[in-house]
């Protein structure tokens, strides 16, 4: 029993640390996606200007 409840907790352990990181990437590629996202408007912004130009 006592063996069972070092791995249980072991694998608590792991399971919240993959949480954590999860968490940080969620934020962190939201991130990229919003900067990825201006960027392709700002490119495309200026195609049209030269178009018009």
């Amino acid at each position: 029993m006592t063996a069972m409840t070092a791995v249980r907790e072991s694998w608590e352990e792991r399971l919240a640390s993959v949480r954590d990181e999860c968490g940080f990437l969620e934020g962190a590629l939201s991130k990229v996606a919003k900067e990825m996202g201006e960027t392709e408007t700002a490119v495309k912004n200026s195609f049209g200007a030269m178009k018009k130009g």
